[in-house]
């Protein structure tokens, strides 16, 4: 979990050292000005809090498996991030098929991946922890431990990857109205 965490990062790191920073650099095509922050939403948010503090968090959990459902539980509300991320994305990847300037971002910094394929990085991590905690319950029951908080982890991360879900069909019906998508 610690790898593919770290991963993750990076992953989101060259979204906003990358993508973003090369386009603040070039400067914001005109007919594409506002439409960046439809494109990245609050990535930036979400890259600095797993960049500065959960993946920190999360390596404390390999000493002490105990405090790994607390940690999804006490984070709740940072969690919700994702929530507001994917609102926009059905938008979003309207918007990246649209402009060559992301094409050409991609070629500039030597991505081996498109920005779609990083965009959706996030949404995949946030099922992914959901199926890691439901693995950790497995374990932890199978040992005959308290399955309490764990429990609640595994409710609290199928309930943030509905609601993300939910606002991407939400954007997608927001933006079949304006006749977007």
């Amino acid at each position: 979990m610690i790898q593919s965490e770290k991963d993750y990062v990076k992953d989101l790191g060259v979204i906003v050292e990358g993508f973003m920073s090369r386009l603040e650099v070039r400067g914001i095509p005109e007919d594409m000005r506002g439409k960046d922050k439809i494109v990245f939403g609050n990535i930036q948010q979400i890259y600095d809090w797993h960049r500065d503090f959960f993946l920190v968090e999360l390596e404390r959990c390999v000493q002490n498996h105990d405090l790994l459902a607390d940690l999804f539980i006490r984070h709740e509300r940072r969690l919700h991030m994702y929530i507001v991320y994917c609102q926009n994305k059905p938008r979003s990847e309207f918007i990246v098929i649209e402009y060559e300037t992301f094409f050409e971002i991609q070629h500039e910094i030597s991505c081996r991946m498109s920005i779609s394929d990083y965009l959706i990085k996030p949404i995949q991590r946030i099922t992914k922890y959901q199926l890691l905690l439901k693995d950790f319950l497995k374990y932890t029951t199978k040992a005959g431990l308290d399955c309490e908080e764990v429990e609640k982890a595994v409710e609290l991360m199928s309930l943030v990857p509905k609601r993300c879900n939910d606002m991407m069909n939400l954007g997608r019906l927001q933006g079949y109205e304006v006749g977007k998508i």
